[in-house]
């Protein structure tokens, strides 16, 4: 065993000093994962429908179906041709390659591609199935339902065996469909398991109660694991518990499972009543998730383990650790009594001193670079085992930070970068993964469709560690995922970044008048205040107690850097929409994709527009307040009423497109249905912008806040009392029509 470790971490350490761009890339190629060997030849070889299939796997596999059904859904090809043509799908004994364990060796594949014969080889079907996604990619088309793909041969395999991606639906629930959609798609990109963060959005036989109206049934969570499986991927369920917990503690049934009676976050570690609550919503996602060989202990930020008055051991930091070491090892052996692997967040409030307690073979799902060399090595010492994380999506609002950028006050070198280099340097302070972690957080409600270009990354670097460069990696991935002939993706997806993070900076943060004080954080029980994201509206002319011409361009002086950084940022919104308008009629796949981001590109521009055109009604009220004629003062009044009319007309037609494209993959968040309604209370210490409403209306909650419907109305009784007054006539305030 020292010997195979040596060769592979010997291995490791000499594709890390080869970064390279491929001679796949080089012919004008795109494959992801990028292989580990290629030996690419002079010459081009020609598909088309003439090619067949030399189908030696048998009728029923799963990687025959991909390539009958793959082929015709990517390039609307059938392979059914009588011309000399083949492509040949053969599993063979011999190994195929030396140093690789079991698992690794059942993913790895070989295509030899020759004048009229592509050969697919592999020890397993799962290697055989890798081949046929890889060939897919390769082909590029030609003219009229001719592709190519380069003659010489492709020798493939990954470096990790576990490559995980994160679907977390704490804030949202999506379709059937979509899931078995996603799942083609992680399998394309070589993705082996997926941690199902369910939270509500399961019926919870034992406790239904918990389940949100219309969670997904015990049959719909058998059917999609099945459909996982037979793509070779593991749909590992993920419970939230001891905390996080908001999701049961905020029924009625279960409040006294509380630790603390005034916080519904945590439940007592130290009620066996409480226990058991949590060992039957294991058991229930155990029970959905039918030939899953793991399953997810969150333990995620457990920062009051021990609090619980039911507890004997006093709350401290050294208790507290030790409750969590007590809490892991019970469920650990209880996992694998049930025959399932444990993955956990093996961190706060562990202290480094108590994880040699730890059971043997619990996998780290949180192993990052950040970690001290003392930390991992006693995680070594302990058997745990390690998943190198990366997160493509923490608190950013509407799109991932995954290029470089200033996020909250800090120069950031982007998550794809931190995500190419993770492994790395994990291995160099002595860490022992076996795979990855591609986590994409629901705390900003954040469309699943903005991730993918993250977890293929994430992806790419488990299964062939150190390479190939970023940039390679960005531009394969916009290959495969939209189609060799898909014009400007990394420019759009540059653009739409920019714009989130105007519409994250752009509001005021005020203490908050929706929420309670917090129960505490991760520094443990203490309350402070929440905040409100808003934007303060111009004063109104004309009110009494006010001086004469005392109107001034305050919401113009308070956000004027604000106002300029959007009438820049409006430019490159044009060319963003142009983009993304005739993006969507060239890409070869994943239109919706495209229609999602659509729809969050206006959404930026909506708040560009508002605060330029909030500052241009300003600039009517100041002028009317000069104005010594009263039909001048009313008619500037009423172009600044007009303004915020349009604003709110843009708004509605904005806003009514947004939900309809994203509740085409997706549920109404915060459904009612027939019999059940949805019970939304909010968490006592998380505050995520995606929980601020029960619907998808939190990403409009700033707007809201500000209240410009009232404002206008106050406007408009400014402007009828100075009409009365003044005897002017009121001309130019749209008509209110029958349907608003």
């Amino acid at each position: 065993m020292g010997k195979y470790l040596f060769i592979y971490f010997f291995t490791l350490l000499c594709s890390l000093t080869n970064l390279f761009s491929n001679d796949l890339r080089a012919r004008g190629y795109s494959l992801i994962p990028a292989p580990q060997q290629t030996y690419i030849e002079d010459g081009d070889v020609r598909i088309d429908n003439n090619w067949g299939i030399e189908n030696l796997i048998g009728s029923k596999s799963i990687a025959l179906n991909r390539l009958i059904v793959g082929a015709r859904e990517l390039h609307n090809l059938d392979f059914n041709g009588n011309g000399t043509g083949k492509i040949s799908l053969e599993i063979i004994k011999t190994p195929l390659f030396e140093n690789l364990n079991a698992k690794r060796l059942n993913e790895a594949y070989q295509i030899k591609i020759l004048p009229e014969k592509v050969k697919i080889v592999a020890n397993a079907e799962a290697g055989i199935f890798y081949g046929v996604q890889s060939l897919l990619q390769l082909l590029k088309p030609v003219h009229g339902g001719v592709f190519e793909i380069p003659i010489g041969t492709i020798n493939d395999w990954p470096d990790t065996e576990l490559r995980v991606i994160h679907w977390d639906t704490k804030h949202h629930q999506d379709r059937v469909g979509t899931l078995k959609k996603y799942l083609d798609w992680a399998a394309f990109f070589k993705v082996n398991a997926v941690a199902f963060e369910i939270e509500d959005k399961y019926e919870f036989p034992r406790n239904p109660v918990i389940g949100a109206p219309g969670a997904f049934t015990k049959e719909e969570m058998i059917e999609v694991t099945s459909y996982a499986l037979d793509r070779f991927i593991q749909l590992i369920p993920l419970i939230q518990a001891p905390s996080h917990m908001t999701y049961v503690l905020k029924h009625q049934e279960f409040e006294h499972l509380k630790a603390d009676k005034e916080s519904n976050y945590h439940i007592c570690m130290c009620d066996e009543d409480a226990m058991a609550l949590i060992f039957e919503l294991y058991q229930d996602m155990i029970d959905a998730t039918p030939g899953v060989e793991y399953f997810f202990v969150s333990t995620d930020e457990v920062y009051y383990a021990g609090i619980c008055g039911k507890c004997e051991k006093e709350y401290n930091v050294e208790n507290r650790s030790q409750t969590w070491v007590d809490y892991v090892n019970r469920v650990h052996e209880w996992m694998s009594r049930r025959n399932r692997k444990m993955l956990a967040w093996v961190e706060y409030p562990l202290l480094t001193e108590h994880i040699t307690q730890l059971s043997s073979g619990i996998i780290d799902a949180i192993m990052t670079p950040g970690r001290d060399v003392e930390w991992i090595e006693s995680e070594n010492k302990a058997g745990i085992k390690q998943l190198s994380y990366s997160s493509m999506q923490g608190a950013e609002y509407l799109f991932p930070n995954y290029f470089p950028t200033r996020y909250r006050n800090r120069n950031t070198q982007g998550r794809l970068k931190d995500a190419s280099t993770s492994i790395p340097r994990i291995l160099e302070k002595g860490g022992r993964p076996i795979g990855t972690f591609a986590a994409a957080w629901d705390d900003s409600g954040l469309h699943s469709e903005t991730f993918w270009l993250g977890w293929a990354t994430v992806t790419q670097y488990g299964w062939s560690i150190g390479k190939p460069s970023l940039n390679q990696n960005i531009s394969d991935f916009m290959n495969a995922f939209y189609g060799y002939e898909s014009p400007n993706m990394v420019k759009i997806y540059r653009l739409i970044q920019e714009g989130a993070r105007f519409y994250e900076d752009l509001w005021d943060k005020t203490e908050s008048t929706e929420r309670k004080y917090s129960y505490g954080s991760s520094k443990g029980k203490h309350s402070y205040p929440r905040t409100d994201l808003i934007l303060d509206l111009p004063a109104l002319p004309f009110k009494e107690n006010k001086e004469a011409n005392s109107t001034q361009h305050t919401f113009g002086k308070k956000y004027a850097e604000k106002i300029n950084m959007a009438l820049e940022l409006r430019k490159k919104n044009d060319h963003l929409l142009d983009l993304l308008s005739h993006s969507i009629s060239k890409v070869g796949r994943n239109r919706y994709n495209l229609e999602v981001f659509i729809s969050i590109a206006y959404l930026e521009r909506h708040v560009m527009d508002m605060i330029v055109d909030i500052a241009r009604a300003e600039d009517y009220l100041v002028a009317a307040e000069k104005e010594n004629n009263p039909q001048k003062v009313v008619n500037l009044m009423i172009e600044a009423y007009n303004v915020i009319d349009g604003i709110m007309e843009e708004e509605g037609k904005m806003w009514n497109n947004l939900v309809q494209v994203w509740e085409k993959s997706r549920y109404e968040k915060g459904r009612n249905t027939e019999g059940k309604n949805f019970v939304h209370i909010m968490d006592d210490v998380k505050d995520h912008f995606a929980d601020r409403r029960r619907g998808l209306e939190f990403m409009m909650a700033p707007i809201e806040r500000m209240d410009l419907g009232g404002w206008q109305e106050q406007l408009w009784e400014v402007i009828k009392e100075y009409s009365n007054k003044n005897n002017v006539k009121l001309t130019g305030i749209p008509e209110e029509r029958l349907e608003d």
